[in-house]
Protein backbone atom coordinates (compact mmCIF):
# COMPACT_ATOMS: atom_id res chain seq x y z
CA UNK A 1 0.00 0.00 0.00
CA UNK A 2 2.96 2.31 0.02
CA UNK A 3 2.96 5.01 -2.18
CA UNK A 4 -0.82 5.54 -2.66
CA UNK A 5 -0.46 8.62 -0.03
CA UNK A 6 2.42 10.43 -0.57
CA UNK A 7 1.27 13.34 -0.66
CA UNK A 8 -0.93 13.30 2.60
CA UNK A 9 0.76 13.85 6.09
CA UNK A 10 -0.50 12.89 9.27
CA UNK A 11 0.61 14.46 12.87
CA UNK A 12 0.68 11.74 15.43
CA UNK A 13 0.97 13.52 18.86
CA UNK A 14 2.19 11.09 21.60
CA UNK A 15 4.24 9.14 19.14
CA UNK A 16 7.48 8.37 21.19
CA UNK A 17 5.87 5.16 22.68
CA UNK A 18 2.90 2.88 22.95
CA UNK A 19 -0.32 3.35 20.84
CA UNK A 20 1.00 6.31 19.03
CA UNK A 21 4.47 5.16 18.00
CA UNK A 22 2.19 2.09 16.40
CA UNK A 23 0.00 4.43 14.69
CA UNK A 24 2.32 6.51 13.31
CA UNK A 25 4.16 3.17 12.14
CA UNK A 26 0.49 1.98 10.82
CA UNK A 27 -0.03 5.06 9.18
CA UNK A 28 3.36 4.68 7.33
CA UNK A 29 2.55 1.24 5.94
CA UNK A 30 -0.27 2.83 4.35
CA UNK A 31 1.69 5.72 2.34
CA UNK A 32 1.10 8.44 4.77
CA UNK A 33 4.32 10.98 5.81
CA UNK A 34 4.70 12.03 9.11
CA UNK A 35 4.31 15.08 11.52
CA UNK A 36 5.85 13.10 14.97
CA UNK A 37 5.27 15.27 18.04
CA UNK A 38 5.91 14.11 21.62
CA UNK A 39 8.26 15.70 24.28
CA UNK A 40 10.91 13.22 23.92
CA UNK A 41 12.93 14.00 20.81
CA UNK A 42 15.22 11.64 21.12
CA UNK A 43 12.84 8.72 20.87
CA UNK A 44 10.86 10.74 18.03
CA UNK A 45 14.18 10.92 15.76
CA UNK A 46 14.25 6.93 16.06
CA UNK A 47 10.96 6.01 15.25
CA UNK A 48 11.49 8.69 12.17
CA UNK A 49 14.73 6.39 11.05
CA UNK A 50 12.36 3.04 11.33
CA UNK A 51 9.75 4.14 9.04
CA UNK A 52 12.33 5.78 6.71
CA UNK A 53 14.15 2.65 6.07
CA UNK A 54 11.03 0.38 6.29
CA UNK A 55 9.01 2.20 4.01
CA UNK A 56 10.84 5.46 3.00
CA UNK A 57 8.53 7.42 5.03
CA UNK A 58 9.12 11.65 5.02
CA UNK A 59 9.28 12.60 8.75
CA UNK A 60 9.06 15.56 10.07
CA UNK A 61 10.29 15.47 13.97
CA UNK A 62 8.46 18.27 15.86
CA UNK A 63 9.48 17.95 20.41
CA UNK A 64 6.70 19.80 21.97
CA UNK A 65 5.18 19.88 25.20
CA UNK A 66 1.94 19.96 24.87
CA UNK A 67 0.71 20.87 28.31
CA UNK A 68 2.98 24.87 27.64
CA UNK A 69 0.25 26.78 26.20
CA UNK A 70 2.68 29.14 24.17
CA UNK A 71 4.66 25.63 22.90
CA UNK A 72 0.83 24.38 21.95
CA UNK A 73 -0.15 27.12 20.16
CA UNK A 74 2.83 27.53 18.02
CA UNK A 75 2.90 23.70 16.76
CA UNK A 76 1.00 23.55 13.90
CA UNK A 77 2.70 27.35 12.29
CA UNK A 78 6.06 24.82 13.06
CA UNK A 79 4.51 21.97 10.92
CA UNK A 80 3.15 24.25 8.09
CA UNK A 81 6.50 25.23 7.32
CA UNK A 82 7.64 21.97 6.48
CA UNK A 83 4.54 21.11 4.51
CA UNK A 84 5.06 24.31 2.59
CA UNK A 85 8.32 23.59 1.77
CA UNK A 86 7.58 19.64 0.96
CA UNK A 87 4.62 20.78 -0.85
CA UNK A 88 2.20 18.23 0.99
CA UNK A 89 -0.78 18.23 2.93
CA UNK A 90 -1.82 17.47 6.62
CA UNK A 91 -4.96 15.66 5.45
CA UNK A 92 -4.89 13.53 8.95
CA UNK A 93 -4.64 14.55 13.01
CA UNK A 94 -4.44 11.83 15.56
CA UNK A 95 -4.65 13.36 18.69
CA UNK A 96 -2.49 10.39 21.19
CA UNK A 97 -0.91 12.11 23.49
CA UNK A 98 -2.75 11.45 26.87
CA UNK A 99 -1.83 11.27 30.87
CA UNK A 100 -3.55 10.57 33.96
CA UNK A 101 -2.65 9.37 37.36
CA UNK A 102 -3.59 6.41 39.18
CA UNK A 103 -4.68 8.10 43.04
CA UNK A 104 -7.56 9.14 44.35
CA UNK A 105 -8.43 12.87 43.72
CA UNK A 106 -7.62 13.70 46.92
CA UNK A 107 -4.01 12.35 47.11
CA UNK A 108 -3.20 14.14 43.56
CA UNK A 109 -1.27 17.23 43.28
CA UNK A 110 -3.46 20.67 41.75
CA UNK A 111 -0.76 20.99 39.03
CA UNK A 112 -0.55 16.96 38.19
CA UNK A 113 -4.34 17.13 37.29
CA UNK A 114 -4.03 20.61 35.76
CA UNK A 115 -1.15 18.83 33.03
CA UNK A 116 -4.03 16.18 32.54
CA UNK A 117 -6.27 18.74 31.99
CA UNK A 118 -4.21 20.85 29.59
CA UNK A 119 -2.78 17.61 27.05
CA UNK A 120 -5.92 15.97 27.45
CA UNK A 121 -8.36 18.36 26.80
CA UNK A 122 -7.13 21.47 25.94
CA UNK A 123 -4.40 20.46 23.49
CA UNK A 124 -6.67 18.60 21.96
CA UNK A 125 -9.03 20.76 21.50
CA UNK A 126 -6.87 23.15 19.92
CA UNK A 127 -5.14 20.85 17.43
CA UNK A 128 -8.60 20.10 16.41
CA UNK A 129 -9.53 23.96 15.60
CA UNK A 130 -6.07 24.31 13.83
CA UNK A 131 -6.73 20.95 11.67
CA UNK A 132 -10.43 21.80 10.55
CA UNK A 133 -9.05 25.14 9.39
CA UNK A 134 -6.47 23.95 7.65
CA UNK A 135 -7.80 20.87 5.97
CA UNK A 136 -11.22 22.87 5.12
CA UNK A 137 -8.83 25.17 3.14
CA UNK A 138 -7.26 22.81 1.06
CA UNK A 139 -10.66 20.76 0.93
CA UNK A 140 -8.66 16.99 0.71
CA UNK A 141 -10.77 14.06 2.12
CA UNK A 142 -9.38 14.33 5.77
CA UNK A 143 -9.35 12.59 8.62
CA UNK A 144 -9.42 13.36 12.86
CA UNK A 145 -8.53 10.07 15.17
CA UNK A 146 -9.05 11.22 18.80
CA UNK A 147 -8.01 8.56 21.01
CA UNK A 148 -10.31 8.24 24.46
CA UNK A 149 -10.73 5.45 26.58
CA UNK A 150 -13.17 2.95 28.08
CA UNK A 151 -12.73 5.14 30.90
CA UNK A 152 -14.80 7.69 28.95
CA UNK A 153 -18.23 5.66 29.28
CA UNK A 154 -17.65 4.81 32.45
CA UNK A 155 -16.95 6.43 35.91
CA UNK A 156 -13.78 5.42 37.01
CA UNK A 157 -12.37 5.52 40.46
CA UNK A 158 -8.75 6.66 41.16
CA UNK A 159 -8.79 7.79 37.73
CA UNK A 160 -11.29 10.91 38.06
CA UNK A 161 -9.61 13.48 35.75
CA UNK A 162 -8.32 10.95 33.28
CA UNK A 163 -11.86 9.25 32.98
CA UNK A 164 -13.57 12.94 33.00
CA UNK A 165 -11.06 13.99 30.19
CA UNK A 166 -11.67 11.06 28.42
CA UNK A 167 -15.53 11.52 28.73
CA UNK A 168 -15.04 14.77 26.65
CA UNK A 169 -12.65 13.90 24.26
CA UNK A 170 -15.61 11.33 23.14
CA UNK A 171 -18.49 13.47 23.52
CA UNK A 172 -16.81 16.24 21.67
CA UNK A 173 -15.21 13.58 19.05
CA UNK A 174 -19.34 12.70 18.50
CA UNK A 175 -20.42 16.70 18.37
CA UNK A 176 -17.92 17.16 15.56
CA UNK A 177 -18.63 14.20 13.49
CA UNK A 178 -22.12 15.45 13.23
CA UNK A 179 -21.14 19.39 12.77
CA UNK A 180 -18.58 18.41 9.91
CA UNK A 181 -21.27 16.03 8.28
CA UNK A 182 -20.93 16.90 4.82
CA UNK A 183 -17.94 18.08 5.24
CA UNK A 184 -14.18 16.65 3.40
CA UNK A 185 -13.61 16.42 7.55
CA UNK A 186 -13.99 13.37 9.06
CA UNK A 187 -13.86 12.88 12.92
CA UNK A 188 -13.19 9.35 14.81
CA UNK A 189 -13.16 8.84 18.49
CA UNK A 190 -11.24 5.30 19.65
CA UNK A 191 -11.94 4.20 22.67
CA UNK A 192 -9.02 1.63 23.69
CA UNK A 193 -9.51 -0.60 27.02
CA UNK A 194 -6.23 -1.58 29.01
CA UNK A 195 -3.62 -1.31 26.38
CA UNK A 196 0.53 -2.68 27.05
CA UNK A 197 2.13 0.43 26.66
CA UNK A 198 4.36 3.12 28.94
CA UNK A 199 1.30 4.58 30.45
CA UNK A 200 0.61 2.49 33.46
CA UNK A 201 4.14 2.79 34.68
CA UNK A 202 3.64 6.83 33.93
CA UNK A 203 -0.08 6.78 35.55
CA UNK A 204 1.20 4.87 38.91
CA UNK A 205 -0.14 1.15 37.90
CA UNK A 206 1.49 -2.22 37.89
CA UNK A 207 -0.27 -5.00 35.93
CA UNK A 208 -0.74 -8.25 38.71
CA UNK A 209 -0.17 -11.04 36.23
CA UNK A 210 -1.42 -11.98 32.90
CA UNK A 211 -4.62 -10.30 32.62
CA UNK A 212 -5.81 -10.23 28.26
CA UNK A 213 -5.18 -6.94 28.05
CA UNK A 214 -3.91 -5.76 24.11
CA UNK A 215 -0.87 -4.97 22.39
CA UNK A 216 -0.59 -1.61 21.16
CA UNK A 217 -0.05 -2.10 17.66
CA UNK A 218 -2.95 -4.52 17.81
CA UNK A 219 -4.97 -1.29 18.82
CA UNK A 220 -3.19 1.26 16.52
CA UNK A 221 -3.94 -0.71 13.51
CA UNK A 222 -7.91 -1.22 14.81
CA UNK A 223 -8.01 2.68 15.52
CA UNK A 224 -6.87 3.07 11.82
CA UNK A 225 -9.23 1.21 10.54
CA UNK A 226 -12.16 2.41 12.08
CA UNK A 227 -10.99 6.05 10.90
CA UNK A 228 -10.38 5.11 7.15
CA UNK A 229 -13.80 3.12 7.54
CA UNK A 230 -15.54 6.40 8.69
CA UNK A 231 -16.49 5.50 12.09
CA UNK A 232 -17.21 7.81 14.98
CA UNK A 233 -16.68 6.18 18.10
CA UNK A 234 -14.59 2.57 17.87
CA UNK A 235 -13.75 0.44 20.95
CA UNK A 236 -11.08 -1.63 20.13
CA UNK A 237 -10.93 -5.72 21.54
CA UNK A 238 -14.39 -7.77 22.06
CA UNK A 239 -13.45 -7.92 25.85
CA UNK A 240 -13.58 -3.96 25.89
CA UNK A 241 -16.77 -3.89 24.13
CA UNK A 242 -18.21 -6.97 26.75
CA UNK A 243 -17.05 -4.29 29.61
CA UNK A 244 -19.08 -1.45 28.19
CA UNK A 245 -22.52 -3.70 29.23
CA UNK A 246 -21.54 -2.18 32.88
CA UNK A 247 -22.75 1.80 31.81
CA UNK A 248 -26.67 0.14 31.60
CA UNK A 249 -26.23 -0.75 35.20
CA UNK A 250 -27.92 2.23 37.49
CA UNK A 251 -25.61 4.70 37.48
CA UNK A 252 -25.28 4.51 41.77
CA UNK A 253 -23.93 1.18 40.98
CA UNK A 254 -21.18 2.07 38.05
CA UNK A 255 -18.19 2.90 39.76
CA UNK A 256 -18.03 0.61 42.15
CA UNK A 257 -18.25 -2.41 39.66
CA UNK A 258 -15.69 -0.73 37.40
CA UNK A 259 -13.48 -0.21 40.43
CA UNK A 260 -13.87 -3.80 41.48
CA UNK A 261 -12.72 -4.84 37.57
CA UNK A 262 -9.61 -2.18 37.94
CA UNK A 263 -8.39 -3.57 40.99
CA UNK A 264 -8.35 -7.06 40.14
CA UNK A 265 -6.26 -6.39 36.98
CA UNK A 266 -3.72 -3.65 38.84
CA UNK A 267 -2.20 -2.48 41.69
CA UNK A 268 -0.17 0.07 43.06
CA UNK A 269 3.61 0.86 42.25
Amino acid sequence: MTGMNDKQVALVTGASSGIGADIARELAARGYQLVLVARREARLLQLAEELSQRHGTRCQVLACDLSDREALNGLMARADRWLDAEGLALTVLVNNAGTGVWANFSEQKREVSQRDIDINVTALTTLCHDFIDRAMAHGQPAHILNIASVAAFLPTPRFAVYSGTKAYVRRLSEILAYELKGSNVQVTCSCPGGTLTEFMEHAGQELKGNTGMMASAEVARQSVHAMLAGKTVFVPGLLNRLSLLGRFLPSKLQPGLVERSMLITVADK
